[in-house]
């Protein structure tokens, strides 16, 4: 990779910076002047090295305006570079270009390669899209199963799972408890985007299709309280499937115009277009936790003729915590007694000669005891081709 690095440094005297694209270190340039326009650098590499393989590359939209693409290959005359599987080209205006391979024979393809996202920006000045090796372009087609080079990506499909209400007995498949699911999605263009979404629950049709435009790096949300207004059933429990779609418009892959087609797109750029995580959470308490008046009583044990009590508790001062209620008359005596019988396992005629004195009563506030899980989820797109 030093090799790498001077050979770039030795051809652009610029000054530059570093970003990571996959395993790699490239250098992003920046050029000097012309404010607005920057320098597109295509890397061509296998195995950590540069290669000179004469590959030809198209970038979409022209960013000179001559024509629907911009051709360019590894060494010809508008390759301002002259290292081995460096090309580059400036007074690229700012903007989005996908950049596609279309020959390398020395990489494995003779035409439909993958295609990178480059963006140049005001900040950035300048773009890098780097083409790996075979086995890693393999790899990629796998963990995407992008089979089909021959359609073209018409969007991504988010599929997530929701869990929302109650279960208070043996229905399942879950344990009784309470469920909420809130599904957040992050729009990480810098541009507004459109996506739309549809809820179908278990044993169920899906939903028409609800659209909604995120601003860019703007986020949204789909609760419980959503899903159960569309669904518009009145069942206390209701699982199954949010659809989230992400129509792929020329905007969104980079500017595409003049009906510009894009086949594949590298796994950095799709991430890099939306964020979409569930976060689950489940109570398995009958109440959800809340404050609540318990009573503190201070009492004695005098006499104990069943001996199922231990000897050490007689005579000593004990107290015990019972839940209290507002307005509620009890007579501490009794529920002491019933705590005591319950533990020590006490008849009724146990209970009747047991002689115990209340010494004092106090009230106070306490807090349900908390039975929870939470949980976080990253869902990862699905490419839908048209």
């Amino acid at each position: 990779m030093a090799v790498m690095a001077s050979i770039v440094a030795s051809a652009v005297i610029v000054s530059s910076t570093i970003v990571i694209i996959g395993a790699y270190n490239i250098p992003t340039i920046f050029p000097s002047n012309n404010l607005g326009k920057g320098k597109l650098t295509i890397i061509i590499s296998s195995s950590g090295s540069f290669i000179d393989n004469h590959s030809k590359y198209s970038i979409s939209p022209d960013p000179f305006g001559k024509s629907a693409n911009y051709t360019i290959q590894d060494g010809d005359g508008t390759d301002e570079n002259n290292a081995d599987g460096v090309i580059e080209i400036s007074q690229v205006p700012q903007g989005k270009y996908v950049v596609t391979q279309l020959k390398s024979s020395s990489l494995g393809y003779q035409g439909g390669g993958i295609s990178k996202l480059v963006q140049l920006t005001n900040q950035t000045k300048g773009g890098v899209a780097m083409f790996n090796s075979s086995s890693s372009y393999e790899d990629e087609e796998s963990q995407f199963q992008l089979s089909n080079r021959t359609s073209t990506i018409s969007g991504l499909t988010y599929n997530v799972k929701f869990e929302c209400g109650t279960i208070s007995g043996n229905e399942g498949p879950l344990r009784p408890g309470h469920y909420d699911t809130d599904i957040g999605i992050l729009n990480k263009q810098d541009f507004a985007a459109k996506i739309q979404w549809s809820v179908t629950a278990n044993n169920s049709k899906n939903t028409n299709s609800i659209i909604k435009t995120l601003d860019a790096r703007g986020s949204t949300n789909i609760v419980c309280k959503d899903l159960s207004s569309i669904i518009g059933n009145e069942q206390k429990f209701i699982e199954g499937f949010v659809i989230i779609d992400v129509p792929l418009e020329p905007g969104l892959l980079g500017s595409i115009s003049d009906g510009t087609q894009v086949h594949r797109l590298a796994s950095e750029d799709i991430n890099n277009m939306f964020e979409v995580q569930a976060f689950y959470t489940a109570n398995a308490l009958d109440e959800l936790p809340h404050e609540l008046l318990v009573d503190k009583v201070v009492f004695m044990i005098l006499n104990d003729t069943s001996t199922k009590i231990p000897q050490e508790m007689v005579g000593k001062i004990l107290d015990v915590t019972v839940p209290s209620t507002i307005s509620q008359i009890s007579d501490s005596e009794i529920r002491v007694k019933e705590i005591l019988a319950q533990r020590y396992n006490l008849s009724a005629q146990d209970v009747d000669a047991l002689q115990i004195s209340i010494m004092s009563v106090g009230a106070s506030v306490g807090t349900m005891l908390d039975d929870h899980a939470i949980s976080l989820s990253t869902v990862m797109p699905q490419v839908r081709r048209g």
